[in-house]
């Protein structure tokens, strides 16, 4: 009998099915994985199974008892301890004080006559902490703070531990210390389940592995199994044999000198298109840079001296997997982040600290993850919001409609009743009735089927044909390279590999289900 048993989940919110019919076990003793691309559901299983979100249908057994209707803090008492995605520690305690909490509380409930100080030095020795055991953790350095958070966790002697993202933020080193930490765990008896977007990490710490897409379970197995699958190849690279993109004619291989094979086969059969790039004109330099960029969250270091160039009048693919740093560059890019080292540059000249409302008036334009249209202003209403920078408002409207006919038949429609393609297309005839130089566009296809996807890309190619320099943040890779003239992987907060779209291709599954690169 597994120690958790999550049995035909579903949860949805409003008219969105965020889980449907979710079922997978983690045994004790083990370390299981649970992964899956942005907005698969993993934290709403993480919720659903502590407690934290009630399931449509569907229950939860652990340690063959159905706890589906158990209280939060009643299921941590019966053996289940989680930390969170983003860092939740006792800032102003130090590491002892922090574990020692948890050893209290337990204790309190339990009445097991454990000795908190006792349980709390053991832990301390047992994660590493006595060299820092006396410092307060919101000095620390981001690595050193989660392990604090998982020895808090321990300190309530759970039997399964979730975690939910727990190397945001480490480096390479602290990485492979907390996965030997959690299979010496596991070793114990622990359970242990894993919510991770670094793929190096989740293969090596790993015995079964649980991919969740749009809310369903596609794959279940060992890690070789899982890097093998095609159904998991599709989910993370954004194609398969169904994409009506995999019957598109392939481009002449001739059309780019250094690639041999400019189409290359990578799930399934699907095949990768990429465009003939198209080189900037005489004199033309660079319309972006980025020169050593660092840059992070209060003390979360994500960017670690990236170096990335946009050539003036074309497309650059910024592709890697869930937590690379991707959409923080194009933050950084647009000034909602300034850089704790390294400088941005905007047509040659430095930018500094200005604002994003200044770029934007100067022509580098942002299209945001998730959308960002007013939900309670109509379509004419969102549009009206790019007057800011000057532009008339009927020619606002005429540029919008003319590129998204349909937002025409919806003028008077609230933005938030719009579909997420719809509303995709609202946000970016925004961001173009401004008649940017530059276009940063993040993730495009988050929560979309692939052929309202299809149907943006398209817009995209057009508006490159019209000589706008973008700057594309994707992690399905298979579209956008369609309409790329040079594309770059990023990994761990670093530009891994720059090259022709075909040749970033050949490295993508690699990269995105291995977290490593060659060449």
């Amino acid at each position: 009998m597994a120690l958790l048993e999550v049995r035909d989940v579903s949860v949805r919110f409003g008219g969105v099915l965020a889980l449907d019919a979710v079922a997978f076990a983690a045994d004790a003793g083990t370390v299981t994985g649970l992964i899956g691309p942005n907005g698969a559901g993993k934290t709403t299983v993480f919720n659903v199974i502590t407690g934290l979100q009630a399931p449509t249908s569907g229950a939860v057994h652990f340690d063959d008892r159905d706890v589906t209707t158990v209280r939060p803090h009643r299921r941590a008492r019966l053996g289940m301890a989680r930390t969170f995605q983003r860092l939740e520690t006792f800032g102003t305690l130090t590491v002892r004080e922090n574990v020692l909490v948890a050893a209290e509380i337990r204790r309190s409930w339990s009445r097991d006559g454990s000795d908190p100080v006792a349980v709390t030095d053991e832990i301390v020795d047992r994660i590493g902490l006595r060299a820092v055991q006396d410092e307060r953790v919101d000095t620390m350095p981001t690595g050193t703070a989660r392990l604090v958070e998982v020895a808090r966790a321990l300190a309530a002697r759970p039997r399964l531990l979730l975690l939910d993202e727990p190397s945001a933020g480490l480096n390479e080193a602290e990485t492979t210390e907390l996965g030997a930490l959690l299979t010496h765990l596991a070793s114990t008896g622990l359970g242990v389940l894993l919510v991770e977007h670094d793929m190096r990490f989740v293969m090596a710490a790993c015995t079964t592995i649980h991919v969740l897409d749009f809310g369903r379970v596609i794959a279940t197995g060992p890690p070789a199994e899982i890097q093998a699958n095609p159904a998991v190849r599709s989910a993370y690279l954004g194609t398969g044999p169904a994409d009506a993109r995999a019957e598109a004619e392939p481009v002449d291989p001739d059309a780019e000198a250094d690639v041999a094979a400019f189409a290359t086969a990578v799930a399934d059969g699907g095949r990768i298109h990429v465009r003939t790039p198209v080189p900037p004109a005489d004199g033309d330099g660079n319309a972006l840079e980025l020169v050593g960029v660092e840059a992070g969250y209060g003390t979360i270091g994500v960017l670690f001296g990236v170096d990335l160039a946009l050539r003036v009048g074309q497309v650059h693919a910024l592709l890697g997997p869930n937590g690379a740093g991707k959409t923080t560059a194009l933050r950084v890019a647009s000034g909602q982040i300034h850089p704790t080292a390294g400088a941005v540059r905007y047509l040659g000249a430095e930018l500094g600290t200005s604002g994003p409302d200044a770029r934007a008036r100067g022509g580098l334009c942002l299209v945001p993850e998730g959308r960002g249209v007013f939900p309670n202003l109509t379509v004419l209403e969102n549009l009206r919001m790019a007057t800011f920078a000057g532009t008339g408002f009927a020619d606002v409207t005429e540029r919008a409609f003319a590129r998204f006919p349909r937002l025409a038949e919806r003028r008077t429609q609230l933005a938030g009743t719009l579909s997420g393609g719809e509303q995709q297309m609202l946000a970016m005839a925004r961001a173009l009735a401004t008649d940017p130089t530059v276009l940063l566009l993040d993730e495009l296809s988050m929560g979309l089927a692939p052929l309202v996807v299809e149907d943006l890309y398209d817009v995209v190619r057009r508006i490159a044909a019209e000589g706008l320099s973008i700057l594309v943040v994707e992690q399905f890779a298979h579209q956008v390279l369609s309409v790329a003239d040079v594309a770059s992987i990023m990994l761990g907060g670093r530009v891994e590999l720059t090259g022709a779209p075909g040749a970033i291709a050949d490295a993508l599954e690699a990269a995105y289900l291995s977290g490593a690169v060659d060449g």
